[in-house]
């Protein structure tokens, strides 16, 4: 990890961004307009003519549409330089405003956002991909593949770019990278935290054919071993059709929404890639460009997930069955208890441990959450404020 310094010293000058531009795209902006035509038949009577277009005219006004929109609560997060505020509300995005579903629309929606970078350092040539997530030109890609390149290049359509890179996280295997100039188009981010295993993806793998390789969440929570040494955490399993091959590049859910960044490939035979959700790679990214680093948070429970019959019994869907509470950890300051159930998190569900400590990793440290707890069959509600992770906690 570079120091701050260092970190400051790479950025270029006059980088500074207007206060709203966009860390994340918005695609539900996009319209479809639309027109209508009508005609008529002319006559000498020109009194019926006027009396008919008044009719008319009358009629539309009368006529009103009212289009309701509804809160959204946003958390607003001070960025330096690069970024003045940052929305870290979940991007509504084609995923939840598009009615197609087409593997192969989203696929072509986002392939004008991904790179394939090439670093190079000395004999050595390291081939990764990555998704552009700002319009400035910030990529999200993996770490240990242009971490020591002595120089960067991009490859986004037909254009080579070059690129430097911005910071980068060992612990979770995600970098940024910047490319030189500026417009271009960010990829829609979409949200890991209601996936389920089974659900269809697509990686867009670079260099393949579209709309790329067809799989399936194979397991979320999983932990594994860094090609850098690190051991990741909270990574979403996802099975491919084919061989995985680069690493980098995003994981698309039905609709065309970012829903996890590729981190490490499993064994050929396998035909498993584990990939970081989008979610945890978005708060990352504002530590990374806020300050160069990233603090951890935790919660400081563990616990399994509830099964189908404990479930009926409890007369809940699902959820995270705590079995144990770590001392002075957030949740002991919340009153959570042993045996406790978790079946939400800030009004979205949770149906397992995983999906819990996923949406809390996803949140900076002092963010307060809202837990729903079902205690020996009573709903109760606990606030907890996240805290930074303790050093000898894994």
């Amino acid at each position: 990890m570079e120091s701050d310094d260092e970190l400051d010293d790479e950025r270029p000058s006059g980088l500074l961004l207007p206060p709203d531009d966009r860390l994340w795209r918005h695609p539900s902006e996009l319209a479809v307009a639309g027109s209508a035509r009508s005609g008529g038949r002319s006559g000498d009577n020109r009194m019926w003519t006027v009396a008919v277009l008044s009719g008319i005219i009358g009629a539309l006004l009368a006529t009103g549409v009212v289009y309701a929109v509804g809160g959204v609560r946003t958390r607003k997060v001070a960025v330096a330089a690069l970024e003045r505020e940052v929305d870290s509300t979940p991007v509504v995005t084609l995923a939840s405003t598009s009615a197609e579903s087409s593997f192969v629309t989203g696929a072509e929606r986002v392939q004008s956002s991904c790179v394939i970078l090439v670093a190079r350092n000395g004999h050595e040539t390291r081939v990764s991909n990555g998704v552009v997530f700002r319009s400035d030109g910030m990529v999200l890609t993996t770490a240990h593949m242009v971490d020591g390149a002595q120089s960067l290049t991009a490859t986004i359509g037909t254009r080579k770019i070059a690129a430097r890179l911005v910071a980068s996280d060992p612990a979770s295997d995600l970098a940024i990278v910047k490319l030189q100039g500026s417009s271009f188009d960010p990829a829609p981010m979409g949200s890991a935290l209601d996936l389920r295993v089974g659900d269809p993806v697509i990686n867009i793998e670079l260099g393949g054919s579209v709309p790329g390789d067809q799989g399936s969440i194979a397991a979320l929570g999983q932990q594994v071993t860094g090609s850098g040494g690190a051991v990741l955490t909270d990574l979403v399993a996802v099975a491919t059709t084919g061989e995985p091959g680069m690493v980098g590049e995003p994981v698309l859910d039905s609709h065309g929404a970012v829903v996890a960044i590729g981190t490490a490939l499993g064994k050929p035979s396998d035909r498993l890639e584990y990939a970081t959700p989008v979610d945890l790679a978005r708060q990352i990214a504002v530590q990374l460009l806020a300050t160069g680093r990233v603090v951890p948070v935790w919660l400081g429970v563990e616990g399994t997930d509830v099964t189908p019959a404990e479930a009926r019994m409890a007369g809940i869907d699902g959820g995270a069955l705590v079995s144990r509470i770590y001392d002075d950890s957030p949740a002991q300051t919340a009153g959570l208890r042993t045996g406790d159930i978790v079946v939400g998190l800030d009004g979205h569900e949770v149906t397992s441990m995983a999906n819990l400590i996923m949406a809390v990793h996803a949140e900076p440290p002092g963010t307060d959450m809202e837990l729903d707890v079902d205690r020996a069959g009573r709903q109760r509600v606990f606030m907890v404020v996240l805290t930074p992770r303790p050093p000898d906690i894994n």
